[in-house]
């Protein structure tokens, strides 16, 4: 099959795909570039691949029809219709975001949540959705290998009963070095500009920091990867 025109009715329903709202409402998204395409059949999530070349397993598309799906600015020549990830079990190391709102920011945790052992992510409120083209280019792939939980944190964190749970507060937390590290693990990162917000602070009884010199703060991102490092050899498990 080879579709040549922009306004090709099935290019139309496909870049609707580019906004939150038809993506919720049809379960599905898509993915941009070689790397992540495979990544998605991997995953078995690949509903269809189209490409702007004669490929075996692709619908071939023109580069005209391409660019109306595509965010990148250099053009991908692959593209993947995918359903929604229905990964949703709690591992034994857990990152808990309050309101991270960058895309970039949001993939990139999810790099170096799985790098280091902490399989689910749990969003509240407020933040990014986790099936934005940056966010799913920034994740490499990682997006395909992690479970997902959407929540309310303040209901959520307390039912965290055999967890170790930590925010993260500079004020009154411990330095990152001198806390417990075994057992399982929920870590909680805040908002990019204020931080854990005051609701889900009070429902989180243990505090950590990183010591720093010469700054007052990392980004989330820095800060996250440096955290889920210091876990790393917590509860190595699935």
């Amino acid at each position: 099959m080879e579709i040549l025109s922009d306004n090709n009715q099935k290019i139309k329903e496909l870049a609707k795909l580019n906004m939150s709202k038809y993506r919720k409402e049809m379960k599905m998204f898509l993915v941009e570039g070689a790397h992540l395409v495979n990544e998605a059949r991997l995953a078995n999530v690949l509903i269809e691949a189209f490409s702007i070349d004669t490929k075996e397993g692709y619908t071939k598309i023109s580069e005209k029809a391409m660019k109306k799906l595509c965010h990148t600015d250099t053009l991908v020549s692959e593209i993947g219709l995918c359903k929604m990830l229905d990964k949703n079990e709690l591992s034994n190391k857990i990152l808990i975001l309050d309101a991270i709102q960058d895309p970039g920011n949001l993939g990139s945790l999810m790099r170096s949540a799985k790098a280091f052992g902490f399989n689910t992510i749990v969003l509240g409120k407020g933040s990014c959705d986790i099936y934005n083209d940056k966010v799913i280019r920034s994740s490499q792939g990682a997006i395909f290998k992690l479970n997902f939980i959407t929540s309310d944190l303040v209901e959520f964190i307390p039912t965290l009963k055999d967890y170790l749970v930590y925010g993260t507060n500079v004020r009154k937390g411990i330095s990152v070095s001198d806390c417990k590290k075994n057992g399982k693990i929920a870590l909680v990162l805040g908002n990019e500009g204020n931080g854990i917000s005051d609701k889900v602070d009070s429902v989180i009884e243990n505090n950590i920091y990183i010591p720093l010199e010469n700054v007052e703060s990392l980004n989330v991102t820095v800060a996250g990867s440096i955290l889920m490092y210091e876990f790393r050899g917590a509860n190595n498990e699935k």
